[in-house]
């Protein structure tokens, strides 16, 4: 009895086995068939909505200042950007000229969609739905718009970084000793960012490159701000980690320049940011690890509050 069950139990699963065998084989047949078909799914112009009926040109008409902000991040009394804007894009083609009229006839669209695709993150398929323009168009746009803004920002006085007067620095630090009163002279904050631009195959190799911090190439700024958000200074694309002296040196140069920076003036930063020692007082930072225990105990307790008031600001 045993036996005839263990056979019928093994006729089983090899009946299974063989099935198993007959899907997988369908299974790869199809896949096969699936992938001689060339298809391609993308938007076409004639299903998305006209650019004169778009949501930004609906937002545009009401001039509403929470509307601008979320779009394009900027106020509608600083949207002046436009008639500098409009001056450096041409549209090439149109009504009475020759060649097939462009998607998007309205610089003010085209501002919008840049800035947009700038200040929000949104995928190119929402940009498309959006501005209603098919991803070739975007494409175009967006390039031809980059060197256009390019240029119109450099006769926006507004625009231009320039180091505060030593008029705004007092009225700055002021301002943040109101708020606390431990902090003297200091008018603004600076900071880092490290952009992925490609992941390296061999993270061993480029971590000696990077002194063992990074995994990945990285397109490394610096950003300082003044109190009122004012932005006062920046680098962009700098070699190196973010622990490396090279991306504060010019920072650290301009803060220590007398004809330039008050002398009881200093800047804020985070404990990451890498301080030379003769720029002690310039640069003002957080506790980092393993700090307090270095003091004597009696100064501990006047650290913490000093740190707390920095990380406040």
């Amino acid at each position: 009895y045993f036996q005839a069950i263990t056979v019928i139990d093994a006729a089983r699963r090899r009946q299974e086995y063989q099935e198993k065998k007959v899907r997988a084989k369908k299974m790869i047949a199809l896949l096969r068939i699936r992938l001689t078909m060339r298809e391609r799914n993308y938007l076409t112009a004639s299903v998305l909505i006209s650019p004169s009926q778009s949501p930004w040109s609906v937002m545009f008409a009401r001039q509403d200042d929470s509307a601008f902000m979320v779009t394009v991040s900027l106020p509608v009394r600083e949207y002046v950007l436009l008639a500098a804007f409009a001056r450096h894009y041409e549209v090439k083609s149109g009504p009475g000229k020759r060649g097939r009229p462009p998607r998007l006839q309205n610089k003010n669209n085209v501002l919008a969609c840049l800035l947009h695709f700038y200040t929000a993150a949104v995928e190119a398929k929402t940009l498309c739905e959006l501005f209603g323009v098919s991803p070739a168009t975007l494409s175009r746009v967006l390039k031809n718009a980059e060197k256009a803004l390019g240029y119109a920002l450099r006769e926006v006085p507004a625009a231009r970084i320039s180091w505060p007067l030593f008029c705004e620095q007092k009225r700055w630090a002021a301002s943040v000793t109101l708020k606390e009163p431990l902090i003297r002279g200091c008018f603004c904050v600076a900071d880092g960012k490290n952009y992925a631009v490609r992941a390296p195959t061999a993270s061993d190799l480029q971590n000696a490159y990077f002194n063992g911090w990074l995994h990945a190439v990285k397109v490394t700024g610096v950003l300082c701000y003044g109190f009122d958000g004012t932005l006062i200074w920046g680098r962009h694309n700098f070699p190196g980690s973010w622990n490396d002296g090279e991306m504060s040196r010019r920072l650290q140069a301009r803060l220590a320049d007398c004809a330039r920076t008050l002398s009881s003036g200093c800047c804020a930063t985070d404990s990451a940011f890498p301080v030379s020692n003769e720029m002690t007082g310039k640069i003002i930072t957080p506790l980092k690890d393993g700090d307090l225990e270095k003091a004597s105990p009696s100064c501990r307790p006047g650290l913490i509050v000093m740190s707390n008031a920095i990380t406040a600001i």
